[in-house]
């Protein structure tokens, strides 16, 4: 996979295929393929952008101005030694301020200052697809979320960061994953919390994620995707599950994680129909909330990193032991 050699590296002879020279603005002959990581990684018959030493200027301004969030299906390679290269692989490049991160097809994992890469040898972007530019992921929230039409539902809360909220390039990853297996992704912005500071905070984002359960559509009557018709709440006497019985379920970072384990109380869980509970490198919600119950959700499982620095895995084993979960 990728590796340090991503850094800036000397001079080499530039493809043949690369556009004009630094007299023509970089935008006029480069169309990026700005998307939703809907279809992130490149194709085997996309085209990419080679450019020359000239260009590079225009190539770094050019991913400087991009909105954070953004995501560029891009290839990389290794310089192994003077002029020569690893083959080339695929990823996806996220902009998030100053910084540029890889998410390489082989699951690898990178992040460097935008400054401080070669775009002209190790990366190059893909062209626009004519089928498949679609918006931009900013950190504009827009003031009323798309129209739920599906039955699975994910709600994705993001930890602490006062710069980037819900476009951490961990929950955008995540969001894109989910979208790409077909559920519908809501992340709601907790920064308007921190103003409170960190008693009433953690408790204000407790009730934005209880906003956004609430204001969900009941979990018996989701408007089905193949039906114009309008939805009936099914039948008392019905003893099986409806069809398009909704799914709901909270995926947490961080603070995040204890935020969705928080409002995941029995009545919450049975009234809103919650099926599942996924805690990523979160934080444990018995340790500064005191919460002091199990949440009784179908699906319940705990993802953390043995080496993580901030939140010891211990403290999280002894949680999943407590709620006998995975």
């Amino acid at each position: 996979g990728p590796s340090l050699a991503r850094m800036t590296s000397p001079s080499s002879s530039s493809s043949s295929s690369s556009p004009p020279s630094s007299r023509i603005p970089l935008l006029q002959y480069y169309e990026p393929p700005i998307i939703d990581a809907l279809l992130w990684y490149p194709r085997p018959d996309d085209r990419f952008f080679e450019p020359t030493l000239n260009d590079y200027p225009h190539v770094r301004e050019f991913v400087h101005s991009l909105p954070d969030g953004t995501c560029l299906p891009v290839r990389g390679r290794d310089l192994e030694s003077v002029n020569r290269y690893t083959p080339w692989f695929g990823g996806v490049a996220l902009k998030n301020m100053g910084r540029i991160f890889f998410l390489w097809q082989d699951g690898k994992v990178e992040s460097f200052l935008i400054d401080g890469v070669s775009f002209t040898h190790l990366v190059h972007f893909a062209h626009a697809r004519d089928t498949t530019i679609l918006p931009a992921i900013t950190n504009t929230i827009p003031t009323i979320p798309p129209a739920i039409t599906g039955d699975k539902i994910v709600i994705l809360s993001h930890g602490w960061s006062e710069t980037d909220g819900p476009n951490y390039p961990l929950i955008r990853t995540v969001q894109s994953a989910a979208q790409r297996v077909g559920w519908h992704v809501i992340t709601p912005d907790y920064r308007p919390t921190y103003k409170y500071g960190n008693r009433r905070g953690r408790s204000e984002r407790v009730v934005r994620l209880m906003e956004e359960i609430m204001c969900l559509p009941s979990p018996n009557i989701i408007p089905s995707l193949s039906s114009s018709s309008t939805p009936q709440p099914p039948s008392s006497s019905s003893s099986q599950q409806p069809p398009n019985r909704r799914r709901l379920v909270l995926i947490g970072h961080s603070q995040g994680g204890a935020v969705s384990s928080l409002v995941c109380t029995d009545r919450v869980v049975a009234a809103a129909g919650i099926d599942g509970l996924l805690l990523l490198g979160s934080e444990s919600p018995f340790s500064l909330d005191g919460m002091g119950w199990v949440p009784h959700v179908p699906h319940v499982k705990i993802v953390h990193a043995a080496g993580d620095r901030v939140i010891h895995a211990g403290e999280m084993r002894n949680l999943a032991e407590k709620w006998d979960a995975p």
